[in-house]
């Protein structure tokens, strides 16, 4: 892929796909969005795309330091002198594409395929977090709804990779101290809090052995797992293919297959569950004949760990020809296993005060290799600061017991839910008319930027909803199309009751 004609085509096609959509405006602004790379850092052309949308309308469009866009629209009607609200989403998507799949995210298109209600891309995330988000702001903007409040418009940058546009808003842009994030999943619910994160980083210096006489090279590539938001799907006991993998091959010396480790990754993304993992090992020639047999064996005991949440996962070996690979220091090697299959991956513990809401969880989110350095990323999150120090002193004290380093960065705040909060009891009445019942009201296992937003901008009112988004963060994400069309009427309800 890459050509212009390539490009153009894809293009076509999305408009094509979102043509019969409604509301025309959000699903036009999503297709553009889909048409510009956007991977976290390289968010330049959305950005323009949005640049000239506020000129074309005589917006006022502000851009500060760190390179979030503020877009300034009047209020209209009843609201033209109302208190601002700002509508909050990122710019920026997580790129995943399933195994052998030919596309650059710094260059192409998403593709856009529709299926019944539920709107995918072809072989790679959809990137509908968070750009359903910000094409229901822009529609908003473009004066969908008649009568609204002064909006300002805050888009922010990676968010998927480090929330650095959070922490480094200028704040000074806002007027506001209303605000809505519309970066949340699940139709219908209304999120008052949210947890903070924490990344970790371990590494070790690599060092090798000379390649033993009468062995050979086996790759073993370990595919096919569903992946998913190390925040919201954490709780489906989803399948981690770096820790899978490196039980394996724990595992496989007393199985009788005695194994040098050449060479171990997996996964993409610090914040996505990783859906796949490989290794490079040296076995005893003779043993290949048997290693099937015996991997099949350990397979089917792995399944059975994970019977509701993962059906396909599958592990392939392929021999490796020639004797220029060489196998790793023994206690290197056994460092880095052991560091991957003994920390803790998953769900920590449950929230006490919010039945079915996850307090705390960690996820083995990378292992990556240069030539002289492997590094391994685990993204920590929690709604409690204690247990989040916990988790993360636990985490580096088994990777110092493994002969890994570490190193870790400052994280994220979490938002602490304000049940008497006037945006929540105006946002309630409103979803409480348009469904007939109560809202949902809850936190979310997930690093909102609106805790750190509430830190930049002091004395903001925040409440986050959204439409339903299955998968995020994995090449399975879609957003029910009928969902969209509900969120934006239910916005444009609150935006006027908050005139």
């Amino acid at each position: 892929m890459g050509s212009v004609t390539d490009e153009e085509e894809i293009m076509t096609s999305n408009s094509q796909v979102i043509s019969n959509l409604k509301p025309a405006l959000v699903w036009r602004h999503f297709a553009a969005l889909a048409d510009r790379p956007r991977p976290s850092g390289y968010e330049q052309e959305v950005k323009t795309y949005v640049i000239a949308w506020a000129e074309d309308n005589g917006f006022k469009c502000y851009s500060d330091d760190i390179g979030n866009l503020i877009v300034k629209v009047p209020g209209r009607g009843v609201g033209v002198e109302a208190e601002p609200v700002i509508l909050q989403g990122h710019l920026d998507m997580v790129c995943e594409k399933n195994s052998g799949v030919d596309h650059d995210f710094f260059k192409d298109p998403i593709q856009l395929r529709l299926e019944g209600d539920r709107l995918y891309a072809k072989q790679t995330t959809l990137g509908a977090d968070n750009g359903i988000g910000v094409a229901l702001s822009m529609a908003a903007g473009d004066g969908v709804y008649g009568d609204h409040p002064p909006l300002e418009l805050l888009f922010t940058i990676d968010e998927e990779t480090g929330m650095s546009g959070a922490l480094n808003l200028d704040g000074r842009y806002l007027a506001g101290r209303r605000l809505i994030n519309l970066d949340a999943e699940e139709e219908g619910v209304l999120y008052v809090g949210c947890a903070g994160g924490r990344d970790l980083v371990a590494s070790r210096r690599l060092d090798w052995d000379a390649v033993e006489p009468g062995t050979l090279a086996v790759r073993l590539s370990l595919t096919g797992l569903r992946g998913g938001h190390s925040g919201l799907d954490i709780i489906k006991n989803r399948g981690n293919a770096i820790r899978l993998l490196s039980q394996i091959l724990i595992q496989l010396p007393r199985k009788g297959v005695d194994l040098r480790l050449c060479r171990f990754e997996g996964g993409s993304k610090r914040n996505a569950i990783p859906r796949e993992a490989t290794a490079v090992v040296r076995i005893r020639a003779e043993l290949l004949a048997r290693l099937p047999e015996i991997l099949e064996a350990q397979m089917s005991e792995l399944k059975k760990l994970h019977t509701d949440s993962e059906a396909n996962f599958d592990l392939h070996i392929e021999a490796l020809q020639g004797d220029d690979i060489p196998p790793l220091k023994e206690t290197i090697a056994q460092g880095l296993l052991s560091y991957c299959f003994s920390q803790a991956t998953g769900v920590v513990t449950m929230s006490q005060s919010i039945p079915g809401l996850v307090e705390t969880s960690n996820n083995l989110g990378v292992v990556t290799w240069s030539e002289d350095l492997v590094t391994v990323t685990s993204c920590s999150r929690s709604s409690n600061g204690a247990a989040l120090d916990q988790l993360c002193d636990q985490l580096a004290s088994v990777a110092h017991l493994c002969g890994l380093s570490v190193r870790s960065d400052a994280g994220y705040p979490g938002w602490l839910p304000d049940l008497s909060s006037p945006m929540l009891a105006i946002t309630k009445e409103v979803f409480a008319e348009y469904y007939g019942r109560e809202p949902e009201v809850t936190a979310i296992h997930a690093g909102l930027e609106c805790g750190i937003l509430g830190e930049r901008v002091p004395g903001l009112d925040m409440i986050s909803f959204g439409p339903d988004i299955q998968d995020a963060h994995s090449p399975d994400e879609s957003v029910c199309t009928e969902s969209v069309a509900v969120v934006h009427e239910q916005l444009g309800h609150l935006l006027r009751a908050l005139c």
